[in-house]
């Protein structure tokens, strides 16, 4: 099979997962991607701001998105609802904090190691 190595990471958030589950995220690895797939959509100038900025940087974790085992945390239910494929800045918001932060992280690496 021809193609870049290490496509895929799986990023494991065992704190984040009940006795067993195992939640977990798939991304595409941002060191193997176009860069235009790491750079967050243009906002409008006049729509500038936290929330479309936001909006924006969800849209890139989105597009990595390959799998998940994931769970919607804006749900108070006892059992929340398992969030479906595929990954969309609007399901990617309802993710706990810390798999945004973890996965931006990695695009963080890229992009610092490219600057």
């Amino acid at each position: 099979m021809a193609g870049y190595g290490n496509r895929k990471i799986m990023l494991a958030f065992p704190d984040l997962s009940e006795e067993g589950d195992n939640v977990h995220v798939i991304i595409r690895n941002p060191r193997t991607v176009p860069l235009q797939d790491l750079i967050p959509d243009e906002v409008p100038g006049d729509a500038a701001g936290t929330d479309a900025n936001l909006r924006a940087g969800m849209a890139v974790i989105a597009r990595l998105v390959i799998a998940w085992n994931v769970y919607d945390a804006t749900s108070m239910d006892d059992d929340q609802p398992p969030l479906p494929l595929p990954a969309t800045p609007e399901l990617v918001a309802k993710l706990p904090m810390e798999i945004q932060n973890r996965i931006s992280e990695e695009i963080a690496k890229v992009r610092s190691a490219g600057a």
